[in-house]
């Protein structure tokens, strides 16, 4: 039998049952629906957990001093000058970040009725600002030590957005970045139970220089030793390669407050250096070039990304089974279906047969009928589910409160997504008729046209 002919037939059978086929198919489209919801869900949490909360560079690595062991003569290494002009020369190493900790203590005092009036009228032009913010700024009154680390300029141009991210001329505010996670949690917990205005990039150009004092502690005096030194700091950007639990300036500025209040020693010390493959296929040599120069790799960000992304798609993988196994029981139904059709169909079938069409011919009618049922099944599924995907995803944003890193998309739509659940569907669906396909196939002519 010719294609064009077994697709006629299948048309037409097709539209004949289509009352019995809508009844099977529902559970298809339950099926997929459910599956692509579950798959869109889970795609969406790790583009979240990738890309804003553990965000990992496929060319990078991070090198760090390897701890002491025992028969390791290559260990205790720190990372200095000579340090860094050895990563430069591993071959695949296209550019060196070093990092270095600012080896004193700093203090912070952010004393609202100290700002200036005029940074505080500044503040009150800001887009969307509301007056209780004001107030909340005039009245707010914290002491604070932090930790400040200095990075490479070049490792983080793209995020100061609103200033020159190097070591200002003297008298000039230090520019300084806050990590993007820190900011998240302050928003979303600190902000709203103060009154304070959200930092964004809408408030970072209105904020004030901020009166940091250098080698201060309001812990522990005894860690101070030598001149205090003040200076102002001004926020111009946000940055995954911040500090997390403090504030990050010019590799620079850092060098020339350890060197001028710790010494040389402390001005030539790294806490880390970040190394930049030519390629991600270069980036297994670089480790392994790092590891004999007698330095370890900092994973932790790395392990912590990966173990948050087992337990999501463990999750999701559970969801998508119980789909899966919606869509099985369908194809059990597709199968009782056929079987009932067969029997309606004994003598069209032998009719078939004593005209000339063949064992396969009657197997394709049936497969080829599963097959446009499961594809048509899978589309209205993956429809379905698209569309349960936007009005949830719109619900949530909307009405789900604000907490750290509260994304403003929870769904993903990877193209495989779609793809898979049609091609799910059909593969269930034949698989189900394959067994009444057969039994047709296998139906005497001469019986059937006779109707014993």
């Amino acid at each position: 039998m010719r294609i064009r002919s077994l697709a006629r037939f299948v048309r037409q059978n097709l539209r004949r049952n289509r009352r019995n086929f809508v009844f099977a198919g529902v559970g298809i489209v339950v099926g997929i629906s459910s599956f692509v919801f579950f798959i869109g869900l889970g795609s969406g949490i790790q583009r979240v957990v990738s890309t804003e909360i553990f965000p990992l560079e496929a060319n990078r690595i991070q090198v760090v001093p390897r701890l002491m062991q025992f028969e390791d003569a290559a260990a205790g290494r720190v990372i200095g000058a000579a340090a860094l002009a050895e990563f430069a020369r591993i071959p695949g190493v296209a550019a060196v970040y070093p990092r270095m900790k600012l080896a004193v203590p700093a203090t912070l005092a952010m004393v609202g009725n100290r700002i200036d009036p005029a940074e505080i009228e500044r503040i009150s032009r800001m887009p969307g600002v509301r007056p209780e913010w004001l107030v909340a700024v005039r009245d707010f009154n914290s002491w604070m030590e932090i930790m400040a680390d200095g990075v490479d300029p070049r490792l983080v141009a793209e995020d100061a957005v609103f200033g020159a991210f190097r070591d200002p001329e003297p008298g000039r505010p230090v520019p300084v970045l806050l990590s993007k996670r820190l900011v998240e949690l302050y928003n979303s917990s600190f902000a709203k139970s103060r009154n304070l205005p959200p930092v964004n990039d809408i408030l970072i150009p209105y904020l004030p220089t901020l009166p940091l004092t250098v080698n201060d502690s309001f812990v522990s005096r005894a860690q101070v030793h030598g001149e205090k030194i003040p200076l102002g700091i001004r926020l111009v950007g946000t940055s995954h390669h911040a500090l997390l639990g403090g504030i990050t300036m010019p590799l620079e500025t850092v060098r020339k407050l350890n060197r001028v209040l710790r010494g040389e020693k402390a001005a030539d010390t790294y806490e880390s250096a970040v190394l930049e493959a030519e390629s991600s296929a270069r980036l297994t040599s670089v480790q392994e070039a790092v590891k004999a120069l007698g330095f370890a790799l900092d994973t932790s960000q790395q392990r912590m990304a990966e173990s948050v992304g087992f337990v999501v798609t463990l999750v999701t993988l559970g969801f998508s089974l119980i789909s899966l196994v919606m869509v099985g029981l369908a194809a059990v139904n597709i199968a009782h279906t056929f079987y009932m059709i067969i029997s309606e169909r004994r003598r069209e079938i032998g009719l078939l047969r004593a005209v000339g069409a063949t064992r396969r011919d009657v197997r394709a009618m049936i497969l080829g009928e599963a097959a446009l049922v499961g594809a048509l099944g899978g589309v209205a599924g993956a429809a379905v589910g698209t569309a349960a995907c936007a009005a949830v995803d719109w619900l949530a944003v909307r009405l789900l409160p604000e907490f750290p890193f509260k994304p403003d998309h929870f769904f993903g739509y990877p193209w495989w997504m779609l793809a898979g659940g049609v091609a799910v569907s059909v593969l269930f669906c034949v698989a189900g008729a394959f067994p009444p396909s057969r039994r047709a196939a296998t139906l005497d002519p001469a019986s059937s046209l006779s109707g014993r």
